[in-house]
């Protein structure tokens, strides 16, 4: 199996490039509403909301992603499947790379609430968002025309509320803003599909 090596990493570059137009528009014309939404979720916090916001958020961490991606990889090369094992593969890579050179190159401060998880780096995007949505979305790309249709809809179920899950607790915790987490799940999300089909088109030829 051939891999598209520059058409990933040129369009990893052009994600970049998007991803850092987009967060330089946002934060010169969205004012203080953004700050305003993670005030106001910030005076709903409480002993119960903020213990599960806090194991959610692992969904989208490294930590927990990076090991669970392995794991899938090596059950999928095991079945036979290959590329579906490269697109997971490379879909949380890239989306690491993509949303740290993006945070560097936005450079927006974090908001100016209690952080109820310590964290480094710039605001924009949402890393976990953006490794979050890149990994799931991918896993069910990955399992899409496979033999367990049943398997791959229960496992989008799963991706979309754990996405929405992940992107709920930044906020919650303090640590992003709401557009934070809509740039990084549109980013992951759009990484993962350019990867899958970058992969299979390969393939094809």
């Amino acid at each position: 199996m051939r891999l598209p090596a520059a058409r990933l990493v040129l369009g990893l570059v052009v994600f970049v490039l998007v991803g850092w137009g987009a967060g330089a528009l946002w934060t010169s014309i969205v004012g203080p509403s953004d700050l305003e939404a993670v005030r106001d979720v910030a005076g709903v916090r409480s002993a119960s909301l903020t213990a599960a916001a806090r194991a959610v958020t692992w969904a989208g961490s490294a930590f927990v992603l990076v090991p669970l991606a392995l794991g899938c990889c090596l059950v999928l090369v095991r079945v036979g499947l290959r590329r579906e094992a490269a697109v997971v593969a490379l879909s949380l890579a890239g989306a690491m790379l993509l949303s740290d050179a993006v945070k560097l190159l936005v450079s927006r401060r974090r908001p100016p609430v209690e952080h109820l998880q310590a964290v480094t780096g710039a605001s924009f995007p949402s890393g976990h968002a953006t490794q979050a949505s890149a990994f799931w979305f991918s896993l069910v790309l990955a399992l899409q025309g496979t033999r367990v249709p049943r398997l791959a809809r229960v496992v989008a179920g799963l991706a979309l509320l754990l996405i929405l899950a992940v992107a709920l607790s930044r906020v919650y915790l303090g640590v992003h803003y709401p557009g934070d987490v809509v740039a990084g799940v549109l980013l992951g999300t759009g990484w993962a599909v350019f990867v899958a089909r970058c992969v299979r088109g390969a393939a094809v030829k």
